[in-house]
């Protein structure tokens, strides 16, 4: 259960940080920078989450794998599903 929690809280961070960002498609306009430094705590927070969860190097593991992956994954995923037809 802890483990759904910090994918959650770690989606949620890389999505903030996604929206703020000037060539995003899924918002008609970016987030404002405050949004931005949210998504930077949120993901402080996500990597101390981690700590508690994970041991030893896991730790460092877990949490950069999940940045690499959902700063790739998301942006992909809202350019497949917001696609507009030919």
């Amino acid at each position: 259960m802890l483990s759904v929690f910090f994918v959650a809280l770690l989606s949620l961070s890389i999505t903030l940080i996604y929206c703020t960002n000037k060539h995003q498609r899924l918002l008609k306009r970016p987030l404002p920078n405050n949004a931005r430094s949210a998504g930077y705590i949120l993901l402080a927070i996500t990597f101390i989450f981690a700590i508690q969860i994970f041991a030893g190097a896991a730790v460092l593991f877990s949490w950069l794998i999940g940045v690499m992956v959902l700063t790739a994954l998301i942006p992909f995923t809202i350019l497949i599903l917001f696609r507009k037809s030919q």
